[in-house]
């Protein structure tokens, strides 16, 4: 995908993060690849999927009643928790909660298809569905991720165009 694009700091901080282990192409992007690279547990178990830590040890638990599509969704949201929150949601006030929960949505776009391979996605008719296949993802965080390019696009543009008008005062 040719685009002149800026990312944004989370996405630079993904991107150095798969780099740094070798996680290079959407190939890479398995469940089994990325834990082993991270260092964590992934188990499957019929409850919903969550995160956590025991003993020193990284977990995630996936819901083995979804999807795979689904289920991989999960995995990155889990997986933001694993990598850039603190363990015990159950003890933190509600709007700490909220606010992790708000990240770890946030998180999963970026990290099902990072800034570093968005060369290998095609402009086109087909393109969501493409997306989708290529990283293993449901359709609607191709479509999330698409809406953040765009948008961040579109707030690049508008800030090239602020710079370039020139203020005029009356005084």
């Amino acid at each position: 995908m040719d685009l002149e694009y800026v990312p944004t700091h989370l996405e630079e901080w993904i991107s150095n993060e798969y780099i740094k282990r070798n996680i290079l192409c959407p190939k890479d992007l398995t469940i089994s690849n990325l834990s082993q690279k991270f260092g964590f547990l992934v188990g499957t178990h019929p409850t919903d999927s969550a995160s956590g830590e025991w003993a020193g040890i990284h977990l995630i638990r996936l819901d083995d009643r979804i999807d795979p599509l689904k289920q991989k969704e999960n995995f990155y949201h889990e997986l933001c928790h694993v990598l850039r929150h603190v363990y015990g949601q159950d003890k933190m006030p509600q709007m700490f909660f909220e606010l992790q929960e708000y990240q770890a949505r946030n998180f999963v776009k970026y990290a099902a298809i990072p800034y570093h391979m968005l060369k290998h996605l095609k402009p086109g008719e087909h393109s969501l569905k493409h997306a989708s296949e290529l990283f293993g993802v449901p359709i609607e965080v191709c479509v999330a991720r698409l809406n953040a390019i765009q948008a961040r696009q579109a707030y690049k543009r508008n800030q090239q165009f602020r710079s370039s008008v020139p203020i005029i005062l009356n005084c």
